[in-house]
């Protein structure tokens, strides 16, 4: 594998070497990407190696290098200013135990040069040892509403208690939400409090929290299948910390979403929702000042007349931003699986063709050489109310979590499953 990694990049270095007296009467220009990989950063808990791949329109690879943590990588290339080119990275992952590989190879399409930060990777706390609330009078059996992560025991003994521990996400204080719902008790109740250190304690009585009486119900299209959750956010919280408030799982889908919200609490919701029928999904999210009574299947609509990676052409209807395409396959005995995720712009006609540059990629990964094609698996387009394509590219490729930056932002998606 070194070794093919090594002639990628001497022939690049010979091409760019060739060209370089006549860089500037040729009119031609280099094209660097760089990419620096935060040392906390982690790509997966089963990594084996990332690489990373500069390519033409053709799939032809220019540069090539291996993203390691704490690291800078650059890929460069000399050619003229107006030439396509992409982006991808390949994360092979060994789950030892299972005995079962995976590659994901992912593509950029005509991205901008210049410096990428792939950030740290946020770690979630389940020490549950920085908040302690001691319930008495919960009634029994006792329900915890939220969300919130964390771990408790309780019983019927003193009309009922429950013990529940949980994490700050602040270091060293930080606000904490959470809403319980007692078997004696037609409403919710929530616990609220700012500022709070490691390891407080609180012993409450159960009828002394206040009660939720605020119920939104939310209406969704029919569906087979459905999700949601929904967030608190406070504008003055320097830990900007999403508390959760509602959450529903729904296997047979469910047309009417429910939500008790504390008054006078939070300053945003952030209403997140997905539903499908058979197999085209659809999601939402939204910033809102109040949680929506209503949410309508997104406009956005595609039809895809060619499934192939080499000849790939979508018709498009509705506003979006970006499209990710997924072609994916595995071994016969399910121990080997390849995956080829494609984003690019959305136009009202979406053609690419990438089977030439995977080809050209996979040579290097001899496991992946029985994968002559990949069928398509899903596609997906999204729509960000509040953000360009090249501002969402850039999220994709440094890793981030986006987040809607301001008040009445949303997100829109539709997506449709091929295999």
């Amino acid at each position: 594998m070194k070794k093919i990694f090594f002639l990628l990049v001497v022939s690049t270095a010979l091409i760019s070497c060739s060209k370089d007296v006549d860089d500037t009467d040729s009119g031609l220009q280099d094209f660097t990407i760089t990419l620096n990989v935060d040392a906390n950063h982690r790509f997966s808990n089963f990594q084996v190696s990332t690489h990373a791949f500069l390519s033409d329109e053709n799939g032809t690879i220019l540069d090539s290098g291996e993203l390691r943590l704490g690291e800078t990588t650059t890929l460069s290339f000399t050619g003229t200013s107006s030439l396509h080119y992409d982006l991808s990275y390949i994360r092979y992952d060994n789950i030892v135990d299972l005995g079962i590989k995976t590659y994901t190879l992912v593509t950029f399409n005509n991205i901008e040069q210049g410096t990428y930060n792939i950030g740290p990777t946020p770690l979630i706390e389940n020490s549950h040892d920085e908040i302690f609330i001691n319930i008495d009078n919960a009634g029994y059996p006792f329900e915890i509403t939220s969300g919130i992560t964390g771990s408790g025991s309780g019983g019927p003994e003193n009309g009922g208690y429950y013990n529940f521990r949980s994490n700050l996400v602040g270091s060293p204080t930080s606000d904490f939400y959470a809403s319980f719902k007692s078997p004696n008790d037609q409403f919710e109740r929530y616990f609220w409090q700012r500022d709070i250190s490691e390891g407080s304690v609180f012993n409450i009585d159960y009828n002394s929290l206040p009660a939720i009486t605020n119920i939104i119900n939310t209406q969704i299209p029919s569906n087979d299948y459905s999700y949601f959750s929904v967030e608190g956010l406070r504008n003055d919280d320097e830990n900007n910390i999403h508390h959760p408030i509602a959450l529903g799982n729904f296997a047979g889908g469910n047309t009417s979403l429910s939500t008790s919200a504390p008054s006078n609490v939070f300053d945003d919701f952030l209403f997140s929702v997905h539903f499908r029928n058979d197999n085209t999904g659809y999601s939402k999210q939204l910033r809102t000042t109040s949680i929506p009574e209503q949410i309508n299947a997104p406009t956005l609509n595609f039809t895809v007349n060619n499934q192939s990676q080499q000849n790939f052409n979508m018709a498009t209807t509705g506003e979006a931003t970006i499209y990710d395409v997924t072609y994916r396959a595995g071994n016969t005995d399910e121990t080997l699986f390849y995956s080829h995720s494609i984003y690019g712009e959305v136009l009202p006609e979406v053609i690419f063709s990438k089977e030439n540059l995977r080809l050209n990629i996979q040579q290097a990964y001899p496991d992946l050489v029985e994968f002559v094609t990949l069928p398509l698996g899903d596609v997906n387009l999204t729509y960000y109310s509040q953000n360009s394509y090249i501002d969402i590219l850039k999220y994709k490729i440094q890793g981030d979590y986006y987040e809607i930056p301001e008040t009445n932002g949303f997100i829109d998606a539709i997506s449709k499953q091929f295999d």
